[in-house]
């Protein structure tokens, strides 16, 4: 399950950064906030082969993970990072997702994902949209749903917002540093 948002998080994160650079966003510090809803259970496999008290477990981890999680963190964008981001998005070597440009304006980049990770019979799909409102704000939403050969599955949904703090990054490094 975790790996499930993991997954999502580390796909979605360059995305606000390739963004940045289409939509010509200022570099320097920003703020992200980030909300996640999950739903469902995810495809563990041979989850219904577990014994009963091991199932029961889970479905109440997964019962109290359930509700909206907001996270904000502080990160510097630089043409530098932007162009990690975009490298790092565009790579399938290390989550084995392909994303597909479903459209790109001056003020909207609209994206389609599909994951199939090595191991496993679990999949993921999901889009992903983010808008630039100005120069000093961009927000995003997606939707991922992942579904195992087990027939169940899981919908993550979350919606980010990024506003420019300042041209000076402070002590704080550009990802991948």
């Amino acid at each position: 399950m975790r790996k499930n948002i993991v997954l999502a998080v580390v796909l979605l994160s360059p995305m606000a950064a390739w963004a940045a650079d289409q939509f010509d966003i200022k570099p320097g510090l920003w703020d992200f906030s980030t909300t996640v809803q999950m739903n469902g259970l995810p495809p563990i496999p041979n989850f219904d082969q577990m014994p009963a008290e091991q199932r029961a477990r889970i479905e109440a981890a997964m019962k109290n993970m359930g509700g909206p999680r907001t996270t904000t963190v502080k990160s510097c964008v630089t043409k530098e990072s932007v162009q990690q981001a975009i490298a790092k998005a565009s790579s399938n070597r290390d989550n084995n997702c392909s994303q597909k440009l479903i459209n790109m304006s001056s003020s909207k980049v609209e994206l389609h994902m599909e994951c199939a990770p090595e191991k496993g019979d679990m999949k993921m799909t999901g889009d992903v949209n983010i808008d630039r409102k100005d120069a000093e704000h961009i927000a995003g939403t997606g939707a991922m749903k992942s579904t195992g050969g087990n027939g169940r599955t899981m919908d993550v949904k979350w919606s980010m917002t990024g506003t420019f703090v300042s041209s000076d990054c402070g002590n704080v490094k550009p990802a991948g540093q």
